[in-house]
């Protein structure tokens, strides 16, 4: 006949085991919203990547790592932006309008006409 000490003791050592277990469980990390993040672009002459980081937008050249252009950007509604940057390579500010148009890429036409897309990394 078990004493009730053992019972508890049985007790204990079965919902510490049970902990153990579910805390093995893989832990999904959740979907960023909006444009928040790393983003990669798509087609151009080279191969860069842009940080959306807290209203700060940065995009650096993937092969040598050098910044091709800094600035901010702002929220116009749902999946819309507006980016306000400086180019470093030309020294000129521009503006573009962006358009999350599926949840990992943004389409983007700056204000010279030029048009530009991403991919999130």
């Amino acid at each position: 006949m078990r004493t009730p000490k053992t019972a508890i003791l049985v007790t204990m050592v079965a919902l510490a085991l049970g902990a153990c277990q579910s805390s093995e469980r893989a832990v999904v990390a959740p979907q960023p919203q909006g444009v928040e993040g790393r983003w990669n672009a798509l087609g151009g002459p080279i191969a860069y990547t842009a940080t959306f980081n807290n209203g700060r937008f940065a995009s650096v050249e993937q092969g040598t790592g050098g910044v091709l252009a800094t600035g901010t950007y702002s929220n116009l509604g749902p999946g819309q932006i507006n980016i306000l940057y400086t180019s470093r390579t030309k020294n000129v500010q521009q503006s573009a309008n962006c358009n999350l148009v599926q949840q990992n890429r943004l389409a983007c036409a700056a204000s010279n006409g030029t048009r530009f897309e991403f991919a999130r990394a």
